[in-house]
């Protein structure tokens, strides 16, 4: 009897093993397969190295308040590698050349380029052991003189010389300057969506719609700046970024985050930076790292969109020393850099954070991951920004670009719209919206 009875047990514990493998199996099987698109899968991580960026800076040549020899001596005084004179309405052809200054902000001061001297000893780095700054040339912020701070920079481009630009207009000076073969970048859009004082609005379909068809029309428009200066413009752009990438990248394109301290005076040096990564520091390989995203938007400041947990840092901002995707693991996984602080990491899809580990493993996410993810470090010297990495995977459900109102369409509509571009609309504008802030209207 005992004999059956053992017999019994284990043909029922055979039975169950039978019937529990193929469901551990059938988990498997049923986890999605991931193809994840790194947008720092060139870099070599052991020999390529990081350098510090400013890709927004101005001078006496607009509206700066120090010479531009002043400035970029300041730069290079605080360690950095790679800058770019974006005077408004002024072209950059190099630091030691001369400039037009057409512009509305410097007709009474006299704009002088750096000495032959000063521009060899910075650009080689005689005085610094060969760790040169690379002049980033063809810099210029257009639509110079618009109420509605409309601000595209250029770059590598001679467009854009003594023009005031258009009001409530980005897509012109993007157009203009793809047609001339040089980069765009968007400013501080939330200066025009006015999203420091209404975040809910990086939501809304109307810019929506109206950033993803630049981005979808003009591929050369590389990104938008997610950090400006001391983040108070900018807090909410980090929202409407995630939306556009939603929208974007199914189209088969993405969009950088780039971040910047639009300087005009020396204490605003240091405030927003990139930190490209490079197998070594030229104007060339400068280029190739903004048309790859293979850098990072960095911050001493983050502006939170309640004002309860703003932040500044003080030190050296977070970095990676690796970063290893396992497409066959659907994973991936962050090797910092021990000699920076870093307190938190934050995995981020959809604008929702979806982990903080330094490992992230996709399958554990399905449902919550669209076409994109992205991280984020925050330690003692501020924060970090990664690029935006594609996810494909099948059956994604991609969202669509928000349609615009039929209306604009009409003649009353086109009428609308010169009038949109107008100054004096601009202006009525502006004090509509100064009103709202005041009385916390929308």
């Amino acid at each position: 009897m005992k004999f059956k009875k053992a017999i019994a047990l284990l043909a029922s514990a055979t039975m169950l093993f039978s019937i529990a493998a193929p469901a551990a199996s059938a988990k498997s099987v049923a986890d999605i397969d991931y193809t994840i698109v790194n947008p720092y899968e060139t870099v070599n991580w052991k020999t390529w190295d990081y350098y510090k960026a400013n890709l927004h800076t101005h001078s006496t040549a607009s509206d700066g308040d120090v010479p531009l020899s002043e400035m970029v001596e300041n730069y290079y005084d605080a360690g950095y590698d790679i800058l770019a004179m974006t005077d408004h309405g002024v072209v950059n052809y190099g630091w030691n050349l001369p400039r037009k200054t057409n512009g509305i902000f410097n007709y009474f001061r006299k704009v002088d380029p750096m000495s032959e001297e000063d521009y060899q000893r910075i650009t080689t780095g005689s005085d610094r052991d060969g760790r040169g700054m690379v002049d980033v040339t063809g810099g210029i912020e257009m639509n110079m003189a618009v109420i509605t701070k409309t601000h595209v920079n250029g770059y590598f481009t001679e467009y854009g010389q003594g023009l005031w630009g258009t009001e409530n207009d980005y897509r012109s000076a993007v157009a203009a300057v793809d047609e001339a073969g040089g980069y765009t970048v968007l400013n501080h859009v939330g200066d025009w969506v006015n999203s420091n004082a209404f975040p809910e609005r990086s939501h809304w379909d109307v810019y929506i719609n109206y950033f993803a068809n630049i981005f979808n029309d003009y591929p050369s428009c590389l990104g938008m700046e997610i950090k400006n200066n001391t983040d108070r413009v900018t807090r909410a752009d980090r929202d409407l970024w995630d939306e556009l990438l939603q929208v974007i990248i199914p189209k088969g394109r993405n969009i950088w985050a780039f971040a910047d301290d639009d300087s005009e005076y020396p204490d605003e040096v240091g405030r927003s930076f990139e930190y490209f990564v490079l197998p070594e520091n030229s104007e060339a390989n400068v280029k190739t790292a903004m048309e790859n995203g293979t850098f990072f938007a960095c911050s001493k400041y983050e502006k939170s969109l309640d004002d309860q947990n703003n932040f500044e840092g003080n030190g050296n901002v977070p970095l990676v020393k690796n970063i290893i995707v396992d497409q066959e693991e659907n994973t991936i996984e962050l090797v910092l850099d021990e000699t920076r602080d870093c307190q938190e990491v934050q995995w981020v899809a959809n604008g929702a954070v979806l982990s903080n580990s330094l490992k992230i493993d996709l399958n554990d996410y399905e449902g919550m991951i669209g076409c994109y993810v992205r991280f984020r470090l925050l330690g003692e010297g501020g924060v970090t920004y990664s690029q935006a990495f594609e996810v494909k995977y099948e059956n994604r459900v991609d969202k669509e670009i928000p349609e615009t109102a039929w209306i604009f369409e009409t003649i009353y509509g086109k009428l609308f719209l010169k009038l949109f571009h107008s100054i004096p609309f601009a202006i009525v504008q502006l004090l509509v919206e100064k009103i709202a802030d005041w009385t916390g209207i929308i």
